[in-house]
Formats: C-alpha cells, sequence, structure tokens
C-alpha cells in the first residue's frame, strides 16, 4: 500500500468516528431536551392532598368523612361549615355547599325564644338562645347527620361539633341550657345526653334551678 493510499485511509477513518461522535453526541442531546423533569412540587401538593383530609374551607360535603368515635359510638363528620346565625337555643342557620340551611340540634330541646306563639315564649329561652349564640358565634361547625336526615319543617337534623371530642348537643346539655329530648329514629346518643342531663341537673347548673325544664 503506498504512503498516499495510507493517508487516505486515516482521514477516511478519522471522518467516520467524528461522524459517529457527532450522531450519539446528538441522540444523548435530544434526549436529554425531551426527557420529562420530575415536577417534586406537585408530588408534594398530592401528597399533602391526601392526607389533608376531604373537607375545603367552603364547607364542601362531598368527600369523605372524618371517621369519629363519641361516647363509645362511632360517627362521621362533614363539615367544616360556618355558623351563619343562631336562631334560638337548639337551632342555627349553617352555609352548606353555598345553601343556608337550618339545622335542628338532635336529641336536646331549649326553652323557646322566637315561638310564632309568642306565649310560649319565656325569658329563660332568651338566656338558651344567649348561650349558643356565646359558643357559636363566628364559629365553624362539623356535623354528624341523623338517622332521619330532615324533619317535617325540613330542618337538617344533626349533631354538631367543634371536633372531634367536643360535640354542641351535649355541651348545651351539660352547661345546664338544654334537656334530653329524644325523637326516634335518631336517638343514637340518647343514653349519653341523660347521663350529661343529670350531672347537671343534680348540680344545678344553668337553667336547672329556674324550674323551666319542669314545665311541659
Amino acid at each position: 500500500m503506498s504512503r498516499n493510499e495510507i493517508k487516505i485511509n486515516v482521514k477516511t477513518s478519522m471522518k467516520e468516528t467524528i461522524i459517529t461522535i457527532l450522531i450519539a453526541a446528538a441522540i444523548i442531546g435530544v434526549w436529554l431536551y425531551e426527557a420529562p423533569e420530575t415536577d417534586n412540587s406537585s408530588l408534594s401538593e398530592q401528597t399533602q392532598s391526601e392526607y389533608a383530609g376531604s373537607f375545603d374551607n367552603d364547607g364542601n360535603d362531598e368527600g369523605t368523612p372524618i371517621q369519629i368515635n363519641f361516647a363509645g359510638q362511632s360517627g362521621e363528620l362533614y363539615g367544616p361549615f360556618e355558623v351563619v346565625r343562631v336562631v334560638d337555643g337548639d337551632t342555627v342557620k349553617l352555609n352548606i355547599g353555598g345553601n343556608v340551611e337550618t339545622v335542628r340540634l338532635i336529641g336536646i330541646d331549649t326553652p323557646e325564644s322566637v315561638h310564632p306563639n309568642k306565649e310560649k315564649n319565656v325569658p329563660e329561652g332568651k338566656l338558651a338562645s344567649d348561650h349558643t349564640k356565646e359558643l357559636l358565634d363566628g364559629k365553624n361547625v362539623y356535623i354528624e347527620y341523623g338517622e332521619d336526615p330532615t324533619d317535617h319543617y325540613d330542618r337538617v337534623l344533626a349533631y354538631l361539633y367543634f371536633d372531634e371530642n367536643t360535640m354542641i348537643n351535649a355541651e348545651l346539655l351539660k352547661d345546664g341550657y338544654a334537656k334530653v329530648y329524644t325523637v326516634n329514629p335518631n336517638n343514637k346518643y340518647k343514653d349519653y345526653f341523660l347521663a350529661v342531663e343529670s350531672e347537671a341537673k343534680n348540680s344545678g347548673a344553668g337553667l336547672w334551678d329556674t324550674g323551666v325544664f319542669d314545665k311541659k
């Protein structure tokens, strides 16, 4: 092989090597450009969403409820919902999913303060209403719906909670501003309510010393 032929073969080999390197570099560049990046922020938000619970700030009751065990009874809480207004001692208006609903607290009864028949309204009713306002004005609450979720007035029947350990129905009994009032089938906490009422009555809590709960 002549010297010129050797030079030509070397040049050809170098060209082929350079072309191969350039092609490989181009392929790697395309792969790096098109490869999807891992969005750590999205994954973090998804994880937070999964563990943060199912309720949003607007009181969406379409999500998975919070499972609770209160007074030995299992239950499900929905919310939180904004308290729009306290109507009287045992009735409130809540913003539920953008609709203002009248909610009657299950299992208790307070003296009347806004009854259409004014003869049924008593001073103790105003005291009970004021106490409920003190508890609930400006607050958000969770709902445990009754087995029978509405009454013949189309009011929502529910137990209200500040959290899984604090039921407002029971707090009104404990403070002596309500008595037990059971309408089946919503009798889930009847025995617990009776025990709480007995303690309040024996201690003269709230309105018990007024005799209002002895009236029919």
